[in-house]
C-alpha cells in the first residue's frame, strides 16, 4: 500500500559438401559451397571437437545465429526465454528455416496447470524458477532464472540421455561455455566488445587436444565508456536484424543522460530508450527494445517501456537512487519479491496522474535533497551478485496503489523517454 507523503542437433549451416580435418575437426568447404562459415555439432564423432568450425577465424557476431536445430526451427542458445506480459505467453527466440531471419516460437496456456504449448508441438512446463521445454522427439531444454530475472538455457538432454550443459558466469549474464557428457568443452573468451575467441578441448587417440579460433580479424575499438551508438556504427555486432529501432541516436543519448542525472549519482548511466549502455557490450546485447518476428508481430523488449540505471558504464558500480520531488504518496517499504517501491505524482514531467515504480531498491529511505528525494541505493537482483548492480524503473498511467501483476503492467506502462522529453 502507498503511505501518504535424436542426438543434440546441429547448428544452422550453409548447405554443401564438407571435408573434416581428423585432428582439429575443422570442416572445409568445397568450391561449390557458399563462402559463409559452417558450424556443426559433432555429437556422434566423439574424437572431434564438440563444435566444428570451418576456418581459423570465426565471423564477428557469429553468436547471434548460433543455435540448435529441430525440424522446424533453430533455437538460439545465446538468447533468453521471455514472457510476453501483454498476451500471457512465453516466447522462444529462433531462426526461421525458410528465411534465416529471427522469429519466435509462441507458447500459449494449455489444458493442464502450468503447461504451455506451441503450434509446432513443443511443450513448456512452468516450474517457477525453472522452465522445461520438450520437443516432439523427446529432447528437453532446461531454462533457469538468473540474477537479472531472465530465463536462459542451462542444459539440453536428448532421448538417449546425452546432455549438453551451458555454463554461465557467476552473474548469469555471460555464457562462458559448453560441456557435453563426454567432457568435451567449448569456451567463449570475452573482451570489452564481446567474444574475442573460441577455445575447444577434446580427446582423440587417447591424446588431449586444445585449439582456439579467433573471432574476426580487426581489433575492435574500445568504447566501454561510451553509449550504444558508438558500437553500432563501428561494428553493428549487437544490432538484431529484426529491431524496430535501427540506431541509437544523439537525441536518445541526451534523453538517457537526463534520466541518469535525475535518478542516479554522479557516475550513473541509464538505458531508457531501448538500449543498454555500451559498457555492457560483452555480457549483454545493447538493443533490448521492440523486435519484429517473421510472423509480422511486434514483440516488446525488456526496455521497450522501462529503463535500467547503473552506477557505472560497465554495470558494476554503485549509485545512490533518487526520484523527483512532488509525489503525494509512496510505498511504506519495498515489496518482498522485487524490492519495488511506488511513488504517485499528480504531475511528473510532461504528464499528469502518474505512478513511478522503482524495482531493486536497497537501503530504502525517504530523504529530501532539493528537487530530488533520495530513496536508497542500487539493489540489482536483490543484491544477489556483486558483479551486476542495477535498478529497473517503470512509469504507469494512473494512481497505482499496489504493484500490478506482471501480466497487467504492459497495459499501464508509459515510455520513460516521453515523460521528461522536451516539448
Amino acid at each position: 500500500m502507498l503511505a501518504t507523503t535424436s542426438g543434440l542437433p546441429r547448428i544452422a549451416a550453409a548447405e554443401g559438401r564438407t571435408s573434416r580435418d581428423s585432428a582439429t575437426g575443422d570442416t572445409k568447404s568445397s568450391e561449390a559451397e557458399p563462402v559463409a562459415p559452417t558450424y556443426k555439432w559433432n555429437v556422434s564423432a566423439k574424437e572431434l571437437p564438440l563444435l566444428g568450425l570451418n576456418e581459423a577465424n570465426v565471423a564477428i557476431g557469429f553468436e547471434q545465429s548460433l543455435g540448435f536445430s529441430t525440424a522446424q526451427f533453430d533455437f538460439l542458445i545465446f538468447k533468453a526465454l521471455t514472457f510476453d506480459e501483454e498476451h500471457g505467453t512465453y516466447l522462444l527466440p529462433t531462426t526461421s528455416k525458410h528465411s534465416r531471419g529471427h522469429s519466435f516460437i509462441e507458447f500459449v496456456p494449455g489444458s493442464a496447470l502450468n503447461l504451455y504449448v506451441s503450434a509446432e508441438g513443443v511443450e513448456l512446463q512452468d516450474r517457477g524458477t525453472t522452465k522445461v521445454l520438450k520437443t516432439a522427439d523427446g529432447t528437453k531444454y532446461l531454462f533457469v532464472r538468473y540474477p537479472d530475472n531472465e530465463f536462459r538455457c542451462a542444459m539440453i538432454r536428448d532421448t538417449n540421455g546425452r546432455t549438453l550443459s551451458l555454463l554461465y558466469a557467476a552473474n548469469g549474464l555471460l555464457l562462458r561455455g559448453l560441456v557435453d557428457s563426454t567432457g568435451r568443452t567449448v569456451t567463449f573468451n570475452y573482451g570489452r566488445q564481446g567474444i574475442e575467441s573460441v577455445t575447444q578441448t577434446w580427446m582423440a587417440d587417447s591424446r588431449g587436444f586444445t585449439k582456439t579460433w579467433t573471432v574476426g580479424e580487426e581489433k575492435l575499438v574500445d568504447v566501454s565508456a561510451k553509449f550504444a551508438h558508438a558500437v553500432l556504427t563501428k561494428t553493428g555486432k549487437f544490432m538484431p536484424s529484426n529491431a524496430v529501432v535501427n540506431a541509437y541516436t544523439d537525441s536518445m543519448e541526451t534523453s538517457d543522460r537526463i534520466l541518469a542525472r535525475m535518478f542516479g549519482g554522479a557516475t550513473a548511466v541509464v538505458g531508457g530508450n531501448g538500449f543498454e549502455p555500451a559498457g555492457l557490450a560483452a555480457p549483454y546485447p545493447l538493443y533490448r527494445g521492440d523486435i519484429v518476428g517473421d510472423d509480422g508481430k511486434v514483440r516488446r523488449g525488456h526496455l521497450s517501456y522501462a529503463m535500467h540505471i547503473y552506477g557505472s558504464p560497465d554495470g558494476t558500480g554503485d549509485s545512490t537512487l533518487y526520484v523527483p520531488a512532488g509525489f503525494t504518496a509512496h510505498s511504506a517499504e519495498p515489496s518482498p519479491t522485487d524490492a519495488a517501491v511506488l511513488f504517485y505524482y499528480p504531475r511528473l514531467g510532461n504528464l499528469t496522474d502518474v505512478t513511478l515504480a522503482v524495482f531493486h531498491v536497497a537501503d530504502f529511505q525517504i530523504m529530501p535533497e532539493g528537487d530530488r528525494v533520495r530513496i536508497g541505493n542500487l539493489g540489482g537482483r536483490g543484491g544477489s551478485t556483486a558483479l551486476y548492480k542495477h535498478s529497473h524503473i517503470e512509469f504507469y498511467q494512473g494512481n497505482v496503489s499496489s504493484l500490478p501483476a506482471a501480466s497487467a503492467r504492459a497495459a499501464l506502462r508509459i515510455d520513460p523517454a516521453t515523460v521528461f522529453a522536451a516539448r
